[in-house]
């Protein structure tokens, strides 16, 4: 009565996004040259999810979810061949696979027992996968034949904390937090065909960061409401990172940091009213 397991399987397709083909090169705000590429082929997705679910009462979840994902055709972000620094869109390889386990909580921490008391709700969700996909020879660099995955984090943290009095005019807080692991921004690419082993320039690193959000309500009466919301707080410094190997001289490895940027902090105050 307060447990089930599920079984599912699917098949999808992830269609390119209209900047992943379009046929010519368009400048960012930040200065970075992207192309992309009509040729793409769609990416096929086979997904099984194997999934334990729990419910110590009815608001409250505890869940595992084992998963495995098979990407054919992956479609990644990948540097040019050679020293321009600008990017494209690839298929760059025959086949992606996933494995992953996510862990799916939510708790009372204070029950209501009645309208008009309070509660106080934890939701927690982390997900940790593996993965990696083969490089086609025309990508391959610095002796890689396969890599990691492009734009895909192997850790993932999210948490929430929620308020409310439960009153007429009801009082409501919810902060809620986000941490992402390290992921590869963009696949290397070697400087020249013949000599990928050792002209290459290695793939850009986004570093991991947390952010957090809070939004607090208030009902002022049955009609008007009044919300503050606050995004990306902590407005964190978002690295992106790349590793050089000098090819000539003794000029020592390093890991130098090709981005740096903040996304900003956004606080909107609104005011809404209900004329039915």
């Amino acid at each position: 009565d307060k447990s089930a397991l599920r079984l599912a399987v699917s098949q999808t397709v992830t269609l390119p996004e209209f900047k992943e083909i379009a046929p010519f090169e368009y400048v960012s705000p930040e200065g970075r040259v992207t192309k992309g590429n009509p040729d793409l082929i769609r990416s096929e997705d086979y997904n099984f999810d194997l999934k334990w679910e729990m419910y110590p009462s009815t608001s409250e979840l505890i869940s595992i979810t084992g998963f495995y994902k098979q990407i054919k055709n992956p479609i990644n972000r990948a540097m040019a061949r050679g020293s321009s620094g600008n990017f494209f869109f690839a298929n760059t390889g025959e086949q992606a696979n996933v494995y992953g386990v996510e862990l799916d909580t939510r708790f009372d921490i204070i029950h209501a027992e009645s309208t008009g008391s309070p509660e106080l709700k934890l939701s927690i969700n982390a997900t940790k996968m593996w993965f990696n996909q083969d490089l086609l020879e025309n990508y391959q660099y610095n002796n890689k034949s396969e890599t990691e995955l492009q734009g895909a984090a192997d850790l993932i943290l999210n948490g929430a904390l929620t308020f409310s009095n439960n009153k007429e005019n009801a009082f409501n807080v919810a902060i809620s937090g986000n941490y992402s692991s390290d992921k590869i921004y963009a696949l290397g690419a070697p400087e020249d065909k013949l000599n990928s082993a050792t002209l290459f320039n290695n793939e850009i690193i986004e570093k991991g960061f947390v952010t957090l959000d809070l939004i607090v309500s208030k009902n002022l009466s049955q009609r008007i409401a009044l919300k503050l919301s606050g995004k990306n707080l902590l407005n964190p410094n978002i690295k992106q990172t790349q590793f050089i190997e000098p090819q000539v001289g003794s000029a020592p490895d390093s890991n130098e940091i090709v981005r740096s940027y903040k996304k900003g902090v956004a606080v909107k105050l609104g005011l809404s009213i209900k004329l039915n």
